[in-house]
């Protein structure tokens, strides 16, 4: 792909998700103080060792406020992209420029990353902000590793929204949501403080196999497949 074309390609995205992504930034942040003033009113209402002692035990979590927050976003910037193309089949036209499909989609898909992440990045860098300023270092680190999850869960329903969207044919689709929801579930177990890290591997893993199969379905509608 030229330059020019990618800059057409990019900017016919950002029409579209434009509005969708400050009303997801919006929320994010808003959400994000919220989550950290119930933290810090949590510590200096229970007393800084019967606080600590009971996070240790599980008994109460850090930032819970924040679990589905990334999920929203993916959503809400997943469907706005790539649901009109599909409906109106007008992603057919992209996807037969002399540039290769592939390429194609995949632009988009990194966009649609991109914005989830700069969209998100607000609120993580406000809630870590004020982790460190009210609380040690070794909770700050495994409220962190509690968070990882939750963010990696809302890139994977991002792939999975685009990659449902791209599939042709309705029975697929709703098999797809299917497998979408019960892996979705991976990433929203209830782990305790700082017990994510033994999943990660699994999860990382989940997340690279969702962003390659978007290429699977795309291709299947690009060719037509019933």
């Amino acid at each position: 792909m030229t330059r020019t074309q990618i800059k057409h390609l990019l900017y016919k995205e950002w029409i579209k998700t434009r509005w969708y992504a400050a009303v997801g930034l919006a929320g994010s942040l808003i959400l994000s103080v919220y989550a950290c003033i119930d933290a810090v009113s949590m510590l200096h209402d229970m007393g800084g060792a019967f606080f600590y002692s009971t996070l240790l035990t599980g008994n109460i979590a850090l930032m819970t406020q924040l679990k589905y927050l990334p999920l929203a976003i993916a959503l809400l910037i997943g469907l706005p992209q790539f649901l009109p193309e599909i409906t109106n089949k007008r992603i057919r036209l992209t996807l037969h420029l002399p540039v290769g499909s592939t390429a194609v989609v995949y632009t988009m898909v990194l966009y649609g990353l991109a914005v989830f992440c700069c969209t998100l990045l607000p609120a993580l860098l406000i809630t870590t902000a004020t982790l460190a300023a009210s609380f040690p270092a070794e909770v700050v680190v495994a409220t962190l590793q509690t968070l990882l999850p939750w963010l990696l869960g809302g890139m994977t329903a991002y792939f999975f929204t685009a990659m449902i969207a791209f599939e042709p044919v309705w029975k697929f689709r709703f098999g797809y949501i299917l497998i979408a929801y019960l892996t979705l579930r991976f990433f929203y177990l209830g782990y305790g403080v700082g017990n994510a890290v033994t999943a990660y591997p699994l999860l990382l893993i989940i997340t690279l196999i969702s962003s390659l199969a978007v290429i699977y379905t795309s291709h299947r509608f690009n060719k037509g497949e019933l």
